[in-house]
């Protein structure tokens, strides 16, 4: 099975403050929930801000090495900082995106949405990117991350460009990862 996941923010310290979804001890449990659902024969797509650097004094990264799936990350803007210590997590990297096709449906993987409604609109150049891409590749579905949950209520804004998305980041999500399956239903 494929499972997508967003924003795991791995010792990212300010990011409780930042996000009010997030709390001590949100690594474990994206861990756990992980750690239940994989299995050796799943891919899990990480779409993006894994981890705020590469020292791991709580054991979280090893636990994640530990996954018994296949994990390929496309990378977010978090993700630039820490890219030397990438390789050692993840099977695969890929730079800015991914086009899967799945029972006649194609999904483009990105961290960026197509547009983000958030006041703080940095990495418009990357988001209108996104936007080409969709078109250009007749995709059906965007599944990305980058967005936040907030108590503004601001999502992302893809829809205004008539794009079906999927935002994965784990405030949204449960802290789980979200199946392929769930991706086509719901988007």
């Amino acid at each position: 099975m494929i499972f997508f996941i967003s924003d795991t923010h791995f010792y990212h310290r300010n990011i409780v403050n930042l996000s009010a979804f997030r709390f001590e001890g949100f690594e474990n449990r994206i861990l756990e929930n992980l750690e239940k659902i994989l299995t050796e024969r799943d891919i899990l797509y990480h779409l993006g801000d894994f981890t705020w650097h590469g020292k791991d004094k709580k054991g979280f990264l090893k636990r994640w090495q530990a996954l018994p799936c296949r994990k390929v990350l496309v990378k977010g803007n978090h993700d630039e900082v820490t890219s030397s210590v990438l390789p050692i997590y993840f099977d695969e990297i890929i730079p800015f995106f991914k086009i899967l096709d799945i029972r006649g449906k194609r999904l483009l993987l990105s961290h960026y949405p197509a547009l983000d409604l958030r006041k703080k609109r940095r990495y418009i150049d990357r988001i209108r990117r996104v936007r080409w891409l969709f078109d250009f590749y007749r995709c059906d579905y965007l599944v990305h991350g980058h967005v936040h949950r907030n108590l503004a209520g601001i999502h992302c804004g893809c829809f205004l460009y008539g794009i079906k998305c999927f935002n994965v980041n784990l405030e949204f999500t449960g802290y789980r990862p979200v199946s392929v399956e769930e991706v086509i239903k719901l988007a």
